[in-house]
């Protein structure tokens, strides 16, 4: 028996069908469309600079180290005091320095003696920013090296600190910036010695482990708008703060950097390393105004 033809309702389902994966083709289209969309807008994303939140994705990265000393500040600094724990009614100096820095060299060559005796006697609290920054002039990272041994001897033997910077910036051993010679972690081990530190606590300075630590800290002090000095467009080293306000020493020749720096803090020169005076400014106070 002959079945009869249905063209009409074979082309009824054909036509449905078709649409059906038209439909799915289209869908899939869509799908495809929306991901590209997404990567393309992904890529632009990431490829955009950060305006307005470098400063504090580098403050949340410092944060995260572990491995940094027990005295180390939020902001990346060693915060010592002659006495250990810091003084309640004395100002507190930040020094922002690289260890590889000749202007650095040439300021503390003036004013670390003063220093010294400041800290000697507890008149200030300093809180010591070794940076980094110049490891682009060394081949072997040495500012990093050298920033991490000193924040090991500021934890463990405050006392020496200042001296230590001093013997970094020596004349007779500060490395060349712009023709580096490769300076061994033995070498600043012994220009700690020479400042005083005991050679257990220099040799175990250079193998601290706090090279991370004063890295990040770099990133984040560098981007930190607080700390441009006037004339400046951007971060730079030396740097001092007086209870956190800038010590604007650009124009002060280096010969009269002692006198300047303790007229600041309120003193008179004859009463730098004077336990019995305090810098008249206290813990909290601003600059002194020089007259």
């Amino acid at each position: 028996m002959t079945r009869p033809t249905t063209d009409k309702g074979e082309n009824l389902e054909a036509l449905k069908a078709e649409r059906r994966q038209q439909t799915l083709i289209g869908a899939l289209v869509c799908v495809l469309v929306v991901a590209l969309v997404l990567v393309v807008v992904f890529a632009v994303v990431r490829s955009q600079p950060q305006s307005g939140t470098a400063v504090d994705q580098a403050y949340a990265k410092l944060q995260q180290v572990a491995d940094k000393p027990s005295n180390a500040t939020k902001q990346g600094g060693v915060l010592i005091s002659v006495d250990g724990a810091p003084k309640k009614h004395v100002p507190t100096i930040e020094m922002y320095l690289d260890p590889l820095c000749p202007a650095c060299a040439q300021v503390d060559r003036a004013l670390n003696p003063t220093l010294q005796k400041l800290f000697e006697a507890g008149q200030i609290n300093v809180d010591v920013h070794a940076v980094t920054f110049l490891n682009r002039a060394s081949s072997d990272k040495y500012s990093t090296r050298a920033a991490s041994s000193l924040a090991y001897v500021a934890e463990h033997d405050p006392k020496h600190a200042i001296a230590f910077i001093g013997e970094l910036y020596a004349e007779d051993y500060l490395p060349s910036e712009s023709d580096y010679t490769s300076t061994g972690d033995a070498q600043i081990a012994q220009q700690a010695v020479k400042a005083g530190v005991s050679q257990g606590i220099a040799e175990a300075s250079v193998t601290s482990g706090y090279g991370s630590w004063v890295d990040r800290a770099t990133t984040y002090t560098i981007d930190r708008t607080e700390l441009v000095q006037n004339g400046s467009s951007g971060f730079t080293t030396p740097l001092f703060r007086i209870n956190g306000h800038i010590w604007e020493r650009q124009q002060i020749d280096n010969a009269d950097l002692p006198e300047a720096f303790a007229k600041s803090l309120g003193l008179s020169v004859s009463d730098v390393g004077n336990a019995e005076v305090l810098p008249r400014i206290g813990a909290d106070g601003a600059i002194a105004t020089i007259e």
